[in-house]
């Protein structure tokens, strides 16, 4: 969040916010007094469509460093990282 102020003493803040239904949902929390009186101005800012893609993100990063060119044994590394045991025994 940044404020600024005016020449007549208002401050000014800008934060994000995303719309849900009829309330906007803010991303920092609001350090005005409760009952405070504000003006919203509505700049329209596209999402980013690339967030939440992180399969295709990980795949470009493969190709990008070249793993699969690395010979990199997964099993010898990750091989013994998960306990094989099947857990504890429930009684139903």
């Amino acid at each position: 969040m940044s404020e600024n102020f005016l020449a007549s003493g208002e401050s000014i803040m800008q934060i994000t916010a995303i719309k849900r239904g009829q309330t906007l949902e803010f991303s920092e929390l609001l350090d005005i007094p409760e009952g405070q009186a504000v003006r919203i101005e509505i700049i329209d800012t596209p999402i980013n469509q690339d967030k939440g893609k992180f399969g295709d993100k990980l795949e470009e990063f493969r190709l990008r460093y070249n793993i699969a060119e690395l010979d990199i044994d997964v099993d010898a590394i990750f091989g013994d990282v998960r306990d094989k045991s099947p857990g504890r025994e429930v009684n139903l």
